[in-house]
């Protein structure tokens, strides 16, 4: 039977995959026009799963072709001696792993390399393809450099050396070292590697289902790809821990264990993934800062800092500023970089807090009591927490607020989770109650009908009866509580002033 992968390339025999037809055509066409071209991606990202298929289509449809694959992971600054030697090891490895029977000889010096590449030819009578992965892995320059001169060279004249495609494939891009007036590595030439669509997602987690008969909740597939927007290495570990761990005797799937999946990658839990994401967002803290509760710089790749955190898989685009688009990462960084003091806890544990002033007789979550405690605890602060008008610092407060309730009352919080068919801001659970919480921003009162039709529509589709709307307003001067029905649906709306006097100054 077999698994999801989460700890590198696929095995087609052990591993549920992703065909990724459309993207082998489009390697494949540009292999058989002798391009020479570039592909990078975050880690995990499939790249080199990618290159495992496509050598697989390789040797399978051109027979004429000998495809290579080698990884400069770990050659450091390796002299010029000390690369050829690896290189040479590497390659020969690599003929013996698939049975070729050839051998790659050794070189004096890199410009030797073509006499080694034209045997390799002679010996095979095959077109060589060349695949060099983790480029960056090779971090002397005048190694690298004499490298790269050598391809550039032999791309001018390679009907007769016999290499008729390079691919150079890495983390991070090296537009300094192939960008020249000489090389054969057209930016613009880039081959991307886009994470799974929902469609495959979709597919992944059915072929699990086909095999075992152990079923996902629609609502669970979705999550699966909205939390993780289908990078690869993420969907793979989401789905290995919800089968394996949550649900290990073929039980459905259900959302309730999905929730707990999600509290463990994002409080309990070590994931690679997670982890080098978050050790890259500790290195420009300002930038990371800026995205999740000021003003979101512009997007440009230009800047280094920017780009670092692009080709790490940190952040993107979206629609010219930087953004955080993966919330599974979005929820660690948060998680990590938000204040660990805001004097929410020690307000919670005066001598008159008492516990029936947060929950019912019975001892559930009363959320209305909540938020409304939540509006006094802003008002006796004289809302000196907000100082900018922006939606990123209120979901903090309001998030360390509830945090703090859930850590007394045995509940659990999650941020910008997928419910009802949408991406809510806050989702509490208890046991097996919920309460779906947005964060708005009052600009005027189309927008505020349109959150309120917004939350009806997740509410139907939870199958929930009560909502909670908190609106933070630079145009509103009084505090506001509204109770709105609309089709046997209740949403409870809160309206905060933010532009209030602090109580010295009144």
């Amino acid at each position: 039977m077999r698994s999801f992968c989460t700890e590198g390339p696929i095995d087609k025999k052990r591993n549920y995959y992703v065909p990724r037809t459309q993207l082998l055509k489009t390697g494949m066409k540009k292999v058989d026009e002798s391009r020479y071209f570039t592909l990078f991606a975050p880690r995990q990202s499939g790249k080199t799963t990618y290159f495992q298929m496509l050598i697989d289509e390789i040797r399978i449809h051109r027979l004429n072709y000998l495809p290579v694959w080698v990884s400069f992971e770990g050659y450091s600054d390796k002299s010029e001696k000390e690369f050829l030697e690896s290189f040479t090891r590497d390659m020969n490895i690599y003929f013996s792993s698939q049975k070729e029977a050839t051998e790659f000889k050794l070189s004096k010096d890199i410009d030797k390399l073509k006499d080694s590449i034209m045997n390799l030819k002679t010996n095979t009578k095959k077109e060589i393809i060349l695949i060099i992965d983790e480029i960056e892995g090779l971090t002397d320059k005048n190694t690298l450099n004499k490298f790269m001169h050598l391809i550039r060279n032999i791309y001018h004249v390679k009907e007769s050396i016999g290499l008729k495609s390079v691919i150079l494939a890495g983390v991070s891009n090296i537009t300094g070292i192939i960008q020249d007036s000489a090389s054969p590595f057209n930016i613009a030439d880039q081959l991307d590697i886009p994470y799974f669509t929902r469609e495959e997602v979709y597919d992944l987690l059915s072929q699990h289902e086909e095999e075992t008969g152990q079923i996902f909740e629609e609502q669970v597939k979705e999550g699966i790809y909205l939390n993780t927007l289908g990078q690869p290495g993420l969907v793979g570990a989401l789905a290995r821990d919800l089968v394996e761990k949550k649900c290990p005797q073929g039980q459905t799937v259900t959302m309730d264990r999905f929730y707990k999946t999600i509290d463990d990658f994002t409080r309990v839990y070590i994931d690679k993934n997670i982890s080098n994401v978050l050790n890259k967002a500790k290195q420009y803290p300002e930038i990371i800062l800026k995205i999740l509760f000021g003003e979101s710089p512009d997007f440009t790749i230009y800047d280094s800092d920017i780009q670092s955190l692009y080709v790490n898989g940190v952040i993107d685009d979206c629609d010219g500023i930087c953004c955080i688009p993966v919330p599974l990462y979005k929820k660690a960084v948060y998680s990590f970089f938000k204040p660990k003091i805001n004097g929410e806890k020690e307000y919670f544990v005066q001598p008159f807090t008492t516990e029936t002033d947060f929950t019912d007789r019975n001892g559930t979550l009363d959320m209305v009591k909540i938020l409304d405690k939540y509006t006094q605890y802003i008002r006796k602060r004289g809302n000196i927490v907000f100082r900018d008008y922006k939606e990123g610092i209120y979901q903090y407060n309001l998030d360390a607020y509830l945090n703090s309730i859930c850590e007394i009352f045995s509940g659990q919080l999650y941020p910008e989770v997928i419910e009802g068919g949408g991406r809510v801001d806050l989702l509490v659970l208890q046991k097996k109650l919920k309460w779906i919480i947005e964060i708005k921003l009052f600009r005027n009162n189309f927008q505020y009908e349109k959150s309120l039709r917004q939350i009806t529509e997740y509410l139907q589709n939870s199958l929930q009866k009560e909502g909670y709307v908190i609106f933070f307003s630079k145009h509103h001067y009084e505090y506001e509580y509204i109770k709105y029905e609309y089709e046997e649906k209740t949403v409870h709306i809160w309206i905060i002033p933010v532009k209030v006097k602090n109580p010295s100054e009144k």
